[in-house]
């Protein structure tokens, strides 16, 4: 459910949410008018209705939905194109807006159920559309609404203009009038839980998309330079309570800019990847960490593991690299790579990344495609 709704208000079309608007709308109004109707039939009711604005309304309440229904015919050839639709989002906003307004003003805007639901629409509007229609069509209810109060003050006319006072002394009208505003609010009420437990589940969705923005390199998919630090550290705090090493490996790959050079970005990109890949299926998951710290540089966070285990891993992730193909099949390339690593009995999290950096630097000025680990036995 939670998915389908994320690709509703999130993933789709700017069309096929005023298109979801305007199928949401219709039905409502339709069942407005014609809960309208049936009670202003009722000799009971219609005593202690002002029948003239409750048929006024249910033109207004068809001539609402009739332009719904032209929108959304002119917007259905449309709905898969991604292209904005300011204009006739304006349009169902300012609609919906205006309709509900006047439903809530002929009943009593803040003491009948109603203003609830408005409430409810205006969240709906929040999760579909952009701030700019929404403005507009806010601008325009807060109009009617503050006029509407300028009128009962003056005397123009009652605070409620669709009831009149043979409602409360008719005990049929008043319980009909009753039960029509308990099942408005219990609708209402559902609707607002609904709408904010989806703004919450929304907001959630964001801040782990967020999060994970935060911590991810987005070329390779794997955890960034700041993610590393952070479990860096963690390791180090872990290791100072267990006494357990861990092993810091800095990875390059070897004069990378031959490759961009000669291939072009794209191409690097690709090799960037790649080299992504045989990180993350070479180590263990989720408890080793692979880590794109910049350019062509990698790294690798191994808990608990010795100097052995260590230069097994590199050396098998070594001879992974260079049996791999990049490039055009016709026409492949081979690629090599550095690298330098700590295994961390002692120190902390600076040290770990000194002395992993100076092993990649003499595994480099070796020769390159190599590995030159090192054991960190105590703080300098």
């Amino acid at each position: 459910m939670r998915a389908l709704l994320e690709r509703l208000l999130v993933s789709s079309t700017p069309a096929r949410r005023v298109l979801l608007a305007v199928g949401a709308s219709v039905p409502f109004f339709l069942l407005m008018g014609v809960v309208h109707r049936q009670a202003a039939r009722e000799p009971f009711m219609a005593a202690a209705l002002n029948v003239g604005l409750v048929e006024a309304t249910q033109w207004l309440l068809l001539l609402a939905c009739a332009i719904n229904l032209l929108v959304g015919l002119w917007l259905w050839p449309h709905r898969d194109a991604g292209a904005p639709c300011p204009g006739s989002t304006l349009v169902v906003c300012v609609n919906v807006g205006a309709a509900y307004t006047l439903v809530a003003v002929l009943s009593g805007p803040y003491t009948s159920p109603p203003s609830i639901v408005l409430i409810g629409i205006l969240l709906v509007g929040v999760l579909l559309f952009e701030p700019a229609p929404l403005r507009v069509a806010a601008l325009l209810c807060t109009l009617g609404l503050v006029g509407h109060d300028v009128g009962v003050l003056a005397g123009w006319w009652p605070y409620a203009p669709a009831l009149r006072e043979a409602l409360f002394d008719d005990p049929v009208a008043a319980a009909a009038w009753q039960g029509w505003r308990t099942l408005v609010f219990v609708v209402g009420g559902a609707v607002l839980m609904a709408l904010g437990g989806l703004l919450f589940a929304r907001l959630e969705s964001l801040h782990r998309q967020l999060d994970a923005l935060s911590h991810t390199d987005p070329l390779t998919g794997l955890a960034n330079r700041r993610r590393l630090m952070e479990a860096l550290e963690a390791e180090v705090a872990r290791r100072r309570r267990t006494g357990q090493a861990f092993c810091l490996v800095l990875m390059d790959a070897d004069h990378f800019k031959r490759v961009n050079d000669t291939w072009g970005h794209l191409q690097g990109d690709a090799v960037l990847c790649a080299l992504g890949q045989v990180l993350m299926a070479g180590v263990r998951s989720p408890t080793d960490l692979a880590a794109r710290i910049g350019g062509e540089e990698f790294a690798l966070l191994l808990p608990d593991t010795g100097l052995e285990e260590a230069e097994a891993v590199c050396a098998r992730l070594r001879a992974t690299v260079a049996r791999q193909r990049f490039g055009d099949p016709l026409a492949p390339f081979t690629l090599t790579v550095s690298m330098g690593g700590a295994v961390c009995e002692a120190g902390d999290a600076r040290q770990a990344l000194r002395e992993a950096d100076q092993q990649l630097y003499l595994a480099k000025a070796l020769g390159r495609d190599r590995v030159c680990l090192r054991r960190v036995q105590g703080a300098v």
